[in-house]
Protein backbone atom coordinates (compact mmCIF):
# COMPACT_ATOMS: atom_id res chain seq x y z
CA UNK A 1 0.00 0.00 0.00
CA UNK A 2 3.15 2.49 0.64
CA UNK A 3 3.93 1.70 -2.36
CA UNK A 4 1.28 2.59 -4.51
CA UNK A 5 0.83 5.68 -2.48
CA UNK A 6 3.97 6.98 -2.77
CA UNK A 7 6.61 4.81 -4.87
CA UNK A 8 9.49 6.99 -4.86
CA UNK A 9 9.62 7.70 -1.34
CA UNK A 10 9.13 3.65 -0.60
CA UNK A 11 12.05 2.90 -3.76
CA UNK A 12 14.21 5.87 -1.57
CA UNK A 13 13.45 3.90 1.99
CA UNK A 14 13.96 0.72 1.12
CA UNK A 15 17.44 1.62 -0.36
CA UNK A 16 18.25 4.05 2.08
CA UNK A 17 17.34 0.78 4.82
CA UNK A 18 19.78 -1.33 2.77
CA UNK A 19 22.59 1.45 2.54
CA UNK A 20 22.40 1.26 -1.84
CA UNK A 21 23.05 4.61 -3.40
CA UNK A 22 20.65 4.96 -6.53
CA UNK A 23 21.87 6.69 -9.29
CA UNK A 24 19.23 9.85 -10.12
CA UNK A 25 19.83 9.22 -13.82
CA UNK A 26 18.50 5.85 -13.42
CA UNK A 27 16.10 6.39 -10.81
CA UNK A 28 12.96 7.02 -13.42
CA UNK A 29 13.51 3.54 -15.01
CA UNK A 30 13.70 2.00 -11.22
CA UNK A 31 10.90 3.52 -10.55
CA UNK A 32 8.82 2.57 -13.48
CA UNK A 33 9.86 -1.12 -12.95
CA UNK A 34 9.05 -0.89 -9.54
CA UNK A 35 5.46 0.06 -10.01
CA UNK A 36 2.17 -2.20 -10.19
CA UNK A 37 1.28 -1.61 -14.13
CA UNK A 38 4.60 -2.96 -14.91
CA UNK A 39 4.89 -5.77 -12.59
CA UNK A 40 1.48 -6.81 -13.84
CA UNK A 41 2.48 -6.68 -17.41
CA UNK A 42 5.83 -8.58 -16.54
CA UNK A 43 4.57 -10.84 -13.79
CA UNK A 44 6.35 -13.76 -14.94
CA UNK A 45 9.21 -12.18 -14.00
CA UNK A 46 8.29 -11.24 -10.15
CA UNK A 47 5.96 -14.82 -9.56
CA UNK A 48 8.29 -17.67 -7.78
CA UNK A 49 8.17 -19.74 -10.33
CA UNK A 50 7.05 -17.85 -12.90
CA UNK A 51 3.89 -18.20 -11.59
CA UNK A 52 3.22 -21.63 -11.92
CA UNK A 53 2.26 -22.46 -8.55
CA UNK A 54 -0.68 -20.23 -8.91
CA UNK A 55 -4.07 -21.13 -10.54
CA UNK A 56 -4.30 -18.67 -13.17
CA UNK A 57 -0.10 -18.36 -13.38
CA UNK A 58 1.50 -15.16 -12.38
CA UNK A 59 -1.69 -12.56 -13.53
CA UNK A 60 -3.16 -14.42 -10.28
CA UNK A 61 -0.21 -13.86 -8.25
CA UNK A 62 0.02 -10.50 -9.15
CA UNK A 63 -3.73 -9.32 -8.89
CA UNK A 64 -4.47 -5.67 -8.22
CA UNK A 65 -1.71 -4.78 -5.54
CA UNK A 66 -4.00 -4.24 -2.60
CA UNK A 67 -3.86 -6.04 0.98
CA UNK A 68 -6.66 -6.77 3.15
CA UNK A 69 -9.20 -8.40 0.44
CA UNK A 70 -8.84 -11.45 2.32
CA UNK A 71 -11.40 -9.37 4.95
CA UNK A 72 -13.99 -9.75 2.57
CA UNK A 73 -13.68 -13.31 2.84
CA UNK A 74 -13.72 -14.09 6.22
CA UNK A 75 -16.03 -14.20 9.13
CA UNK A 76 -15.59 -11.68 11.77
CA UNK A 77 -14.41 -14.65 14.15
CA UNK A 78 -12.07 -15.73 11.92
CA UNK A 79 -10.70 -12.54 11.49
CA UNK A 80 -9.93 -12.35 15.25
CA UNK A 81 -8.57 -16.10 14.95
CA UNK A 82 -6.17 -14.97 12.42
CA UNK A 83 -4.80 -11.70 13.75
CA UNK A 84 -4.75 -13.43 17.12
CA UNK A 85 -2.48 -16.52 15.85
CA UNK A 86 -0.99 -14.04 13.64
CA UNK A 87 0.67 -12.41 16.52
CA UNK A 88 0.85 -15.23 18.73
CA UNK A 89 3.04 -17.12 15.87
CA UNK A 90 5.19 -14.11 14.40
CA UNK A 91 4.83 -11.61 17.22
CA UNK A 92 2.71 -8.30 16.81
CA UNK A 93 5.21 -6.18 14.74
CA UNK A 94 6.12 -9.63 12.05
CA UNK A 95 2.18 -9.78 12.25
CA UNK A 96 1.82 -6.50 11.78
CA UNK A 97 4.52 -6.14 8.90
CA UNK A 98 2.50 -8.81 7.06
CA UNK A 99 -0.14 -7.31 7.02
CA UNK A 100 0.51 -3.85 5.99
CA UNK A 101 4.11 -4.10 5.01
CA UNK A 102 5.67 -2.18 7.54
CA UNK A 103 6.06 -2.22 11.21
CA UNK A 104 4.01 -0.44 13.92
CA UNK A 105 6.62 1.20 15.19
CA UNK A 106 7.36 2.87 11.32
CA UNK A 107 3.76 3.46 11.24
CA UNK A 108 3.17 5.05 14.36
Amino acid sequence: NDMKRDLAGSIREIAGFLDIAINPERFPDIARHCGFDYMKAHASLAAPLGGTLWEGGAQTFIHKGTNGRWRETLSPGEIRDYEARASAELGVDCAAWVEMGRCIKAVA
